[in-house]
Protein backbone atom coordinates (compact mmCIF):
# COMPACT_ATOMS: atom_id res chain seq x y z
CA UNK A 1 0.00 0.00 0.00
CA UNK A 2 3.03 2.48 0.86
CA UNK A 3 4.15 1.78 -2.51
CA UNK A 4 0.92 2.37 -4.03
CA UNK A 5 0.92 5.90 -2.80
CA UNK A 6 4.45 6.81 -3.33
CA UNK A 7 4.08 6.08 -6.87
CA UNK A 8 0.77 7.62 -7.74
CA UNK A 9 2.23 10.42 -5.13
CA UNK A 10 5.31 11.35 -6.27
CA UNK A 11 4.80 12.15 -10.00
CA UNK A 12 2.18 14.20 -9.31
CA UNK A 13 3.60 16.37 -6.56
CA UNK A 14 6.68 16.44 -8.47
CA UNK A 15 5.14 17.19 -12.31
CA UNK A 16 2.50 19.23 -10.38
CA UNK A 17 5.41 21.63 -8.63
CA UNK A 18 7.37 21.69 -11.70
CA UNK A 19 4.10 23.14 -13.63
CA UNK A 20 3.06 25.40 -10.75
CA UNK A 21 7.00 26.79 -11.24
CA UNK A 22 6.81 27.32 -14.84
CA UNK A 23 3.65 27.41 -15.59
CA UNK A 24 3.53 29.19 -19.29
CA UNK A 25 6.37 25.67 -20.56
CA UNK A 26 4.00 23.76 -18.89
CA UNK A 27 0.91 25.04 -19.80
CA UNK A 28 2.37 24.65 -23.93
CA UNK A 29 3.44 21.17 -23.09
CA UNK A 30 0.11 20.04 -21.45
CA UNK A 31 -1.80 21.50 -24.80
CA UNK A 32 0.24 19.73 -27.37
CA UNK A 33 -0.29 16.16 -25.70
CA UNK A 34 -3.74 16.52 -27.11
CA UNK A 35 -2.18 15.96 -30.22
CA UNK A 36 1.15 14.34 -29.76
CA UNK A 37 2.14 11.80 -32.15
CA UNK A 38 4.72 10.04 -30.07
CA UNK A 39 2.24 9.92 -27.33
CA UNK A 40 -0.13 7.88 -29.47
CA UNK A 41 2.37 5.91 -30.38
CA UNK A 42 3.57 5.36 -26.84
CA UNK A 43 0.33 4.99 -24.97
CA UNK A 44 -2.21 3.52 -27.30
CA UNK A 45 -0.53 0.10 -27.69
CA UNK A 46 0.03 0.26 -23.72
CA UNK A 47 -3.41 0.90 -23.99
CA UNK A 48 -4.47 -2.39 -25.96
CA UNK A 49 -1.87 -4.90 -24.45
CA UNK A 50 -3.43 -3.81 -20.78
CA UNK A 51 -6.54 -4.56 -21.96
CA UNK A 52 -5.57 -7.90 -23.50
CA UNK A 53 -4.12 -8.69 -19.83
CA UNK A 54 -6.91 -7.51 -18.18
CA UNK A 55 -9.12 -9.61 -20.78
CA UNK A 56 -6.34 -12.36 -20.28
CA UNK A 57 -7.04 -12.83 -16.47
CA UNK A 58 -10.10 -11.67 -15.76
CA UNK A 59 -12.13 -15.28 -16.24
CA UNK A 60 -15.15 -14.05 -17.79
CA UNK A 61 -16.68 -17.06 -19.90
CA UNK A 62 -18.48 -14.49 -22.27
CA UNK A 63 -15.51 -13.28 -23.50
CA UNK A 64 -13.10 -16.16 -22.88
CA UNK A 65 -15.40 -17.70 -25.88
CA UNK A 66 -14.85 -15.42 -28.26
CA UNK A 67 -11.44 -13.66 -27.29
CA UNK A 68 -9.44 -17.18 -26.35
CA UNK A 69 -10.47 -18.96 -29.60
CA UNK A 70 -7.12 -19.84 -30.25
CA UNK A 71 -3.57 -19.59 -28.11
CA UNK A 72 -2.05 -15.60 -28.94
CA UNK A 73 -5.37 -14.52 -30.36
CA UNK A 74 -5.70 -11.60 -27.49
CA UNK A 75 -2.23 -10.28 -27.93
CA UNK A 76 -2.35 -10.64 -31.53
CA UNK A 77 -5.50 -8.63 -31.43
CA UNK A 78 -4.23 -5.89 -29.34
CA UNK A 79 -1.31 -5.44 -31.77
CA UNK A 80 -3.09 -5.12 -34.27
CA UNK A 81 -5.86 -2.84 -32.94
CA UNK A 82 -2.90 -1.24 -32.10
CA UNK A 83 -1.54 0.19 -35.47
CA UNK A 84 -5.37 0.26 -36.19
CA UNK A 85 -6.05 3.09 -34.01
CA UNK A 86 -3.47 4.49 -34.54
CA UNK A 87 -3.31 4.45 -38.36
CA UNK A 88 -7.37 5.73 -38.20
CA UNK A 89 -8.31 7.20 -34.81
CA UNK A 90 -5.43 10.07 -34.91
CA UNK A 91 -7.78 12.71 -33.81
CA UNK A 92 -7.06 13.52 -29.78
CA UNK A 93 -5.57 9.70 -29.38
CA UNK A 94 -3.29 10.61 -26.73
CA UNK A 95 -6.25 11.94 -24.47
CA UNK A 96 -8.30 8.41 -25.42
CA UNK A 97 -5.23 6.27 -24.81
CA UNK A 98 -4.84 8.16 -21.24
CA UNK A 99 -8.17 7.67 -20.65
CA UNK A 100 -8.20 4.21 -21.32
CA UNK A 101 -4.70 3.48 -18.71
CA UNK A 102 -6.91 5.62 -16.05
CA UNK A 103 -10.03 3.32 -16.29
CA UNK A 104 -7.18 0.10 -16.61
CA UNK A 105 -5.39 1.25 -12.99
CA UNK A 106 -7.99 0.38 -10.77
CA UNK A 107 -8.32 -3.04 -12.34
CA UNK A 108 -4.86 -3.76 -10.80
CA UNK A 109 -5.16 -1.51 -7.50
CA UNK A 110 -8.55 -2.64 -6.14
CA UNK A 111 -7.29 -6.47 -5.83
CA UNK A 112 -4.35 -5.33 -4.13
CA UNK A 113 -6.15 -3.19 -1.78
CA UNK A 114 -8.89 -5.90 -1.01
CA UNK A 115 -7.52 -7.20 2.23
CA UNK A 116 -5.80 -4.05 3.66
CA UNK A 117 -6.77 -3.25 7.37
CA UNK A 118 -4.53 -0.01 7.43
CA UNK A 119 -7.12 3.00 6.86
CA UNK A 120 -4.02 4.61 4.57
CA UNK A 121 -5.67 2.63 1.80
CA UNK A 122 -8.80 5.26 1.48
CA UNK A 123 -6.46 7.40 -0.56
CA UNK A 124 -5.20 5.47 -3.29
CA UNK A 125 -8.71 3.97 -3.38
CA UNK A 126 -10.36 7.69 -4.07
CA UNK A 127 -7.83 8.58 -6.69
CA UNK A 128 -7.95 5.58 -8.31
CA UNK A 129 -11.58 6.27 -8.37
CA UNK A 130 -11.27 9.84 -9.86
CA UNK A 131 -9.03 8.21 -12.43
CA UNK A 132 -11.68 5.95 -13.39
CA UNK A 133 -14.28 8.28 -13.83
CA UNK A 134 -11.74 10.71 -15.45
CA UNK A 135 -11.09 7.99 -17.57
CA UNK A 136 -14.60 7.11 -18.56
CA UNK A 137 -15.42 10.47 -19.50
CA UNK A 138 -12.49 11.36 -21.52
CA UNK A 139 -12.62 7.85 -23.38
CA UNK A 140 -16.23 8.92 -24.70
CA UNK A 141 -15.72 12.91 -24.98
CA UNK A 142 -12.22 13.63 -25.74
CA UNK A 143 -13.28 17.29 -27.07
CA UNK A 144 -14.21 18.03 -23.78
CA UNK A 145 -11.39 17.70 -21.76
CA UNK A 146 -9.18 19.79 -24.71
CA UNK A 147 -11.73 22.24 -24.10
CA UNK A 148 -10.91 22.12 -20.25
CA UNK A 149 -7.63 21.91 -21.00
CA UNK A 150 -7.77 25.26 -23.37
CA UNK A 151 -9.70 26.75 -20.50
CA UNK A 152 -6.94 25.69 -18.09
CA UNK A 153 -4.22 26.92 -19.86
CA UNK A 154 -6.15 29.94 -21.09
CA UNK A 155 -5.10 31.96 -17.97
CA UNK A 156 -1.54 31.49 -15.99
CA UNK A 157 -3.53 32.11 -12.54
CA UNK A 158 -5.75 29.30 -13.15
CA UNK A 159 -3.18 27.16 -14.49
CA UNK A 160 -1.04 27.69 -11.61
CA UNK A 161 -3.94 26.83 -8.96
CA UNK A 162 -4.69 23.45 -11.55
CA UNK A 163 -0.64 22.84 -11.14
CA UNK A 164 -0.98 23.38 -7.21
CA UNK A 165 -3.74 21.18 -7.24
CA UNK A 166 -2.04 18.45 -8.54
CA UNK A 167 1.49 18.60 -6.67
CA UNK A 168 -1.32 18.93 -3.53
CA UNK A 169 -2.95 15.55 -4.17
CA UNK A 170 0.29 13.94 -4.96
CA UNK A 171 1.49 15.62 -1.82
CA UNK A 172 -1.47 14.07 -0.32
CA UNK A 173 -0.36 10.79 -1.12
CA UNK A 174 3.08 10.78 -0.25
CA UNK A 175 1.73 11.96 3.19
CA UNK A 176 -0.44 8.85 3.39
CA UNK A 177 2.84 6.85 2.58
CA UNK A 178 4.47 7.86 5.04
CA UNK A 179 2.04 7.41 7.35
CA UNK A 180 1.39 4.02 6.04
CA UNK A 181 4.97 3.38 7.68
CA UNK A 182 3.64 4.40 11.19
CA UNK A 183 0.37 2.71 11.07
Amino acid sequence: MIWLSLTFGLPLAVLGALAAARPSTAAARFMAFARAEIASFILVPVAWLWTAHELDTIGIEVFDRYLKVFPGELWILAVVLSVLTIWWMANLLPIRAMSAIFMLVPAEVFPLLRMEPSPCKLPVVVFCYVLAIIGMFGMFYPWHIRRAMTWLTASPARFRIFAATLAAAGGILVLNAALGVFL
